[in-house]
């Protein structure tokens, strides 16, 4: 937070400069406004270069966040908001960073979009944001929850799943298998499963939470048929 005061003096003391030629007649006012522009967009680079440097610097230190809650539906576990906060805030406060979350508007039916501005004590704010799928349904496609309920329980895995975008947050145990020699599926076998994806309508996000992965290339090559039959009984739950 050291360097505040000094960015906020350039921008008073260029202030005081253009006060000053404005004060003068026979200063070309339009020089004036192309020397105003001009500073601004110096300033912003800054700005923006030192938000970019900042966040280097934060990611390299975000340590494993442990996955400390249990999710019933999907029988897996996954990190709260809550929990992320403790592990990380401290090291993006540290390095100049504020969020505010907020939910925004989105096109996507039945999903709502959550967003948050990252601001840097060096004056850059840069805006996320995700569209996450309303949490009324199990993966199966049975009601489980009242609309309040289902949106209080997006909001919060949403600004939970962005906090993980900004900052590229790894989530695991201790020991989550990926350098334990575990053979993963192929790319042909991630194309299957994107395919049955698609054409049975599940949801992605619930899906990998059911797999208990971030993402299709990381299940387990033991776990290729798990994934397809958990797709078909979906299927099968859908015709009913």
């Amino acid at each position: 937070m050291e360097n505040l005061p000094q960015k906020t003096n350039e921008r008073s003391d260029f202030l005081t400069v253009i006060e000053r030629l404005s004060a003068n007649q026979d200063v070309d006012v339009d020089k004036i406004q192309r020397i105003i522009e001009m500073q601004e967009r110096v300033l912003d680079r800054n700005a923006k270069q030192s938000f970019n440097t900042a966040m280097v610097r934060a990611q390299a230190k975000m340590p494993i966040v442990p996955r400390d809650r249990d999710n019933t539906q999907t029988k897996s576990k996954y990190s709260a908001y809550e929990t992320l906060l403790k592990f990380t805030k401290p090291i993006y406060t540290e390095e100049g960073f504020a969020i505010s979350m907020y939910e925004g508007e989105t096109a996507v039916e039945n999903n709502i979009r959550v967003c948050g501005d990252v601001m840097h004590q060096d004056g850059w704010t840069k805006t996320y944001w995700t569209d996450i799928p309303l949490d009324d349904k199990g993966f199966k496609g049975t009601p489980n929850k009242t609309q309040t309920h289902a949106k209080g329980s997006s909001l919060s895995y949403g600004k939970s799943y962005l906090l993980r975008l900004i900052f590229n947050i790894p989530t695991g145990d201790d020991d989550d298998g990926n350098s334990a020699g575990i053979e993963f599926i192929t790319e042909d076998q991630v194309s299957q499963l994107e395919e049955m994806l698609k054409s049975t309508k599940a949801n992605k996000e619930k899906f990998l939470a059911f797999m208990q992965v971030e993402e299709l290339r990381n299940i387990p090559a033991k776990n290729f048929e798990k994934g397809k039959t958990a797709l078909r009984d979906f299927e099968r739950a859908n015709k009913k």
